[in-house]
This record gives C-alpha cells, structure tokens and sequence, in this order.
C-alpha cells in the first residue's frame, strides 16, 4: 500500500512500520518547534525573558539559548517555591495571538503532520528556576517540597496542553524533560520513579484524553528508566543513539516508538580532530538507520544538511530510505 507522506509519518508515531524511513523534516510534517507566540523560552530562539521570568542568554553561532548563570535564580529557596515562583496565567495569555505569530491557520492539515512542542519539562524547569545544582539537592534534601513544586507543575502542563490543543490542534506533541549526561542519569532511577514517573503519566494521559500523539524528549544515557517511560504511556521517546535503542526496541516489543538522534558530538569531535572523515560518517549513519528500522517504530532525527557532517548523515538517510523501500517492495 502506498502511504502518503503525512500517512507515512504518522505510522512511526503510532508504533507501525511505515515506507522508507520517513523523519521529520521530510515533506509531511510541519515542524513547529518552538513555538514563538508563547514564550517558554525567549521568543525568536535568542536571548531574553521567558514566562517565568528566567533570564536566557544567547551566543551568536550556538544551536539555543541557556539560562543565564551570571544572574540570581528566581528561586533560592525550594521550600519558598509557592511565594518565590510565579505560574503563568493560561487563561491572561493570547492564545489567539499565538496562533496568529505561530501561522497555525496557514498548515496544509490535509498533507501535513503538525509536529509542535511543550519545552521545559518538569526536571528543565525545576533547574532553570533554581539553578542546576541546588535543583539536584533539593531532589535530596528537599522532596516533600519538589513533590508540591511537581503537583504544580501537572497542573499548570495540562492548561497549557489544553491552550495548545485548542488554538494548535497538533497530531504530535513533543514534551522536552532531559533527564542526563552522556555517562547516566542526572539522579538515581529511584528518583526518577518516585517523583517525575506518576506526574509524566498523568501529563501523557492528558495528552490522549486531548487526543494528540506523545512525544518525549529526553538527551543522555538514560537506558535504566525507558522501560518506565513507555509504563506511563508515551508514545515515542525521542532519544540520543547512545541509549541501546536496538535492545530496548527488541525489549519493548512495539510497546513505544523511538526517535533517534544520532551521536552528532562524536561526529563533529572525529572530523574536527582529524579521527573521522565525512566517508565514516556516512558509513555509521547508514549503518544506525537500516538496524534500528528493522520492525518499524523508528526514526532518525537529523538536522538539515548544511555542514559537511550533516550533509554525510543525509546522504547516508537518503540511501537507507532507498534500501528499506527496495526490500519492502514499494
């Protein structure tokens, strides 16, 4: 059967095989994220305030803004949370203006999958409010209050999920929340368990309640909690190739889709030290791309081809879609 492009698409997201090895910059997605009518971050991908009041600083050439260090944190205190942390007004914000700066009414919905996002999830926010290190102690010193902070945090998700579903409609919504390094987790998976896994699977039931597709971001070597992740229902983990994505797929058993980057800082580090060539590159890529399309449930998150790198890793996508379309067939 053919498919088309948007067809094609969400056949990963609803944990199927599709044609070829479709990703999300390929003809049947709209990407839209972030998003710049509502300012999770600084609008525009730059420096700035977001809707909390956190203060985000931009280096020209950087791919995104950080919270910037050099300022106080607007919490200093995570017992103070309820008097030191201000929640944006869903209701106050323009939702409708939103969907005016975000060009939503112009989507080809009948050939496009609206892909869009909800940034700073639970563990970003905590640690943009805080800071990085006070937010890992209070997950130690403190959990009665992060678990107060996180109840919050359920709430005021969900309102925004419903905001963005009535003036977005997406089919996709990708929900950002890292969780580690590229040697493990930020924190043990008994903390994970204890208290971000329960507030994730109420967001994700929202979600399908709301009837959008759920994604979740989440960077670092965090293969001890996938199984957990799919637990709370998500749809397709978006995840960097450094997690064991071909045994967890095996493991899963078409449980959860997975959404792969591939190891773009070893890349980047090979060919600028002289290890790799832009030839190994391709070569790795394409080799990545055709195990772990093997059953469905997958695709490659690359960027667009504009360094040598990843003009290497399209090519190489470009092959692999080819090949899988030629064994299937199409």
């Amino acid at each position: 059967m053919k498919y088309t492009d948007k067809e094609n698409m969400l056949r990963v997201f609803q944990k199927k095989t599709p044609e070829g090895l479709p990703h999300l910059l390929m003809a049947g997605t709209h990407f839209l994220a972030p998003q710049n009518g509502f300012h999770e971050r600084p609008a525009g991908g730059k420096g700035g305030y977001d809707w909390f009041g956190v203060k985000w600083a931009y280096i020209e050439g950087d791919l995104a803004p950080v919270p910037d260090s050099s300022v106080p944190p607007i919490c200093d205190d995570i017992t103070e949370w309820k008097s030191q942390i201000k929640f944006p007004d869903m209701d106050a914000w323009d939702w409708k203006k939103a969907a005016e700066i975000d060009h939503v009414a112009e989507i080809d919905r009948e050939h496009k999958m609206l892909y869009t996002s909800s940034l700073n999830g639970f563990f970003e926010r905590l640690h943009t409010l805080c800071g990085f290190e006070d937010a890992l102690c209070a997950l130690l010193m403190e959990p009665e209050a992060v678990e107060e902070y996180l109840d919050a945090m359920v709430e005021f998700k969900c309102k925004q999920l419903t905001k963005i579903k009535e003036y977005y409609n997406p089919d996709v919504l990708n929900f950002h929340d890292d969780y580690g390094t590229q040697r493990g987790p930020f924190f043990s998976p008994e903390i994970w368990r204890e208290l971000f896994k329960p507030r994730l699977k109420k967001v994700v039931d929202h979600c399908h309640e709301l009837g959008m597709i759920f994604e979740l971001h989440s960077c670092g070597l965090i293969d001890e909690i996938v199984p957990d992740i799919a637990e709370c229902g998500v749809d397709c983990l978006q995840c960097m190739d450094i997690v064991d994505v071909a045994r967890l797929k095996k493991e899963l058993n078409g449980k959860m889709a997975f959404g792969v980057s591939p190891n773009f800082q070893k890349y980047a580090s090979g060919l600028s030290c002289g290890s790799m060539t832009t030839d190994d590159v391709y070569k790795e890529a394409y080799e990545e791309f055709m195990t772990l399309s093997e059953d469905g449930c997958y695709y490659p998150f690359i960027n667009p081809p504009f360094t040598p790198m990843d003009q290497a890793i399209w090519d190489a996508h470009i092959q692999a879609d080819k090949d899988i379309k030629e064994k299937q067939g199409v």
